[in-house]
């Protein structure tokens, strides 16, 4: 029985913008002592995928308890920081994001060696960890771990379909979500006009990420030609990378270089003005887990398109085609355009998605994050495997 006010260290690799929020309204939880302990906390780093430093600008250490290892460590050191670290503090509940990293790795042996409570979140999903090199080894591995751990917290349809596919019984996945700064989305969308209401008005489409090849940027540009020219319609991209020359050449191959926009790179404060811009954004990742893009353009207004390689439809998810958005066949441009010209033909089902969206992707903010996990955090603390205090 844990008596008085429940200890959970939160264990991530680094601090993370959709995030910040959340984490201040975890702390702020009467009953709950959270301490987060990150890997990393540099101010700076360098995005492989965007081929740039990157630096956030907003505040993503200020309102909530943490710790990060000593930059320049060797990674002994740093895991003996860890370990020092949570001796100390001794939660009663140890969250840990993801477990492919070396903090989470350390984390979850942390917890086998001192039977410490160990919940695991994440956006791991079935259908992106079947394949790989390590298959075989890396699912034994898995299930091991899902028998070891307390239980684990669910951001999504497919991500609870991978607990329970790896072993963990139902009973101990609490659900829980993959947060998005939703209030800061929603007050842009506060000042955008409504949806085109006649068919001859300008549908305005969006992307914004990583211009890499993962990311299906391509397939959107191919779509987008195969609407019909008379149309009136436009595309901006937003986001850099190294795709970004072949892209614009792509667009002009396609005949559609005066409908398309590269914005280039937006940092998070310019973000919510930009998605509220759209009538539509579509998310034609070829690969891709909860997709921050979908929560954020949601809650800004825009009507959503996903492709089925993302993680973030399903029944009750995110995204559930013709109510909250649209999901078509990844790799198929042919079907994503059909879905682009149901938009810009059928406004009065336009409006339907972006309000109903709009809704749903008000479960997805801080408070809900907050809220999940300290309820999935107190159950663990008073049921779950692991040492009494």
């Amino acid at each position: 029985m844990i008596r008085g006010r429940i200890g959970v260290a939160l264990v991530m690799d680094h601090p993370a913008q959709q995030f910040t929020r959340g984490l201040q309204l975890l702390a702020a939880e009467p009953d709950v002592k959270a301490q987060v302990y990150y890997w990393s906390a540099a101010q700076q780093v360098h995005d492989a995928e965007f081929d740039r430093l990157i630096s956030w600008d907003t505040d993503l250490l200020g309102g909530y308890a943490w710790a990060a290892a000593p930059p320049g460590r060797s990674l002994f050191r740093r895991l003996r920081w860890l370990i020092s670290q949570l001796r100390q503090a001794r939660p009663d509940v140890l969250v840990c994001y993801g477990w492919a990293s070396p903090i989470a790795r350390m984390s979850i042996i942390y917890c086998m060696l001192t039977g410490s409570r160990l919940l695991l979140y994440g956006d791991s999903t079935w259908q992106h960890s079947s394949g790989g090199r390590h298959r075989v080894l890396r699912s034994a591995a898995l299930r091991i771990l899902m028998r070891l751990c307390a239980g684990a917290v669910s951001t999504g349809t497919f991500n609870r379909e991978f607990y329970i596919r790896h072993g963990m019984d139902p009973y101990r996945i609490r659900p829980g979500i993959c947060p998005a700064d939703t209030e800061s989305f929603g007050s842009a969308r506060a000042g955008r006009t409504e949806a085109p209401a006649a068919s001859g008005e300008p549908l305005r489409i969006g992307f914004a990420g990583k211009l890499v090849q993962r990311k299906g940027v391509d397939e959107l540009l191919r779509a987008s030609a195969l609407l019909p020219r008379a149309g009136n319609w436009s595309v901006s991209v937003i986001g850099d990378g190294p795709l970004m020359p072949e892209l614009r050449a792509l667009a002009g191959q396609l005949g559609i270089g005066d409908r398309v926009t590269f914005h280039g790179f937006a940092n998070t404060s310019e973000m919510p003005r930009l998605l509220a811009s759209f009538d539509v954004v579509v998310v034609p990742s070829q690969r891709d887990m909860r997709a921050l893009i979908s929560i954020e353009a949601m809650a800004a207004g825009a009507a959503i398109i996903v492709s089925d390689a993302t993680a973030v439809w399903g029944q009750g998810d995110l995204v559930e085609h013709g109510v909250t958005g649209l999901v078509y066949p990844s790799g198929n441009p042919a079907a994503l355009a059909r879905e682009l010209s149901c938009l810009l033909e059928d406004r009065v089902l336009l409006s339907g998605l972006r309000s109903r969206g709009t809704e749903r992707a008000g479960g997805y903010g801080p408070d809900a994050f907050a809220r999940t996990l300290a309820c999935a955090a107190r159950t663990c603390a008073a049921t779950g495997k692991g040492r009494e205090q």
